[in-house]
């Protein structure tokens, strides 16, 4: 693929996950089955945010040359937006609200896909 279009794909992929995130975590799960796993919701928080970094990732750099710089970016990216994310379930829904272990599951999960893409780059160096 060209990569002109492969560039807009990734931004295309970490905007529609990033409004899937946002849309998961604002809007009301009562109409949801509940699953009955301990601690599956950071689970699932781990692996959102490490599917986040790694989208997010592949769309910056080809706008972040410097790979240390790279890095930083998308985890401080990552970690900023899960702190927002709960800050708004707090403020804007009345059946959510902002919690610590999310935050800490969200960045857990930016690290692993910032690990995925460590071992990604150091194996397919573009």
């Amino acid at each position: 693929m060209e990569p002109n279009k492969k560039r807009i794909l990734f931004l295309a992929l970490a905007v529609f996950w990033t409004i899937s995130i946002t849309i998961a975590c604002l809007v009301s799960m009562s109409e949801v089955p509940v699953v009955n796993v301990d601690q599956v919701d950071k689970i699932v928080h781990l692996c959102f945010y490490a599917v986040f970094s790694i989208l997010w990732f592949l769309y910056l750099r080809t706008k972040i040359r410097n790979t240390k710089k790279l890095f930083l970016v998308v985890f401080f990216l990552s970690v900023l937006f899960g702190i927002l994310i709960e800050i708004c379930q707090s403020l804007f829904t009345e059946s959510r609200q902002a919690d610590l272990k999310d935050v800490i599951a969200n960045t857990i999960g930016a690290l692993l896909g910032l690990a995925l893409m460590a071992v990604y780059n150091k194996r397919f160096k573009n």
